[in-house]
């Protein structure tokens, strides 16, 4: 039980970068994005930052945490940048 309880933190720990990733590319897109839509997709990301650790207790993690970064990939187009490529989700 241990291990994967050590297992499922290391893939939360994961999701929760690559969201912080995103959180950043949006914080740079800040004047490309209307203000109410920018603290709409912020709270949402915050939410799921925080709250990341018991998301990955239900079954389907892996499968939601993955929908939900290729949702936001299509706001911040992290998997695209070209200028640093450290910030690539894929």
């Amino acid at each position: 039980m241990a291990d994967e309880d050590a297992m499922r933190k290391q893939i939360s720990d994961f999701y929760r970068d690559e969201f912080i990733r995103h959180k950043i590319r949006l914080e740079h897109q800040r004047p490309f994005v209307a203000d109410s839509k920018f603290e709409e997709i912020e709270t949402a990301l915050d939410r799921i930052i925080t709250e990341i650790d018991r998301i990955c207790e239900s079954e389907n993690f892996e499968a939601l945490a993955s929908h939900l970064l290729h949702r936001f990939d299509v706001v911040t187009n992290l998997s695209e940048s070209k200028v640093l490529p450290a910030f690539r989700v894929h």
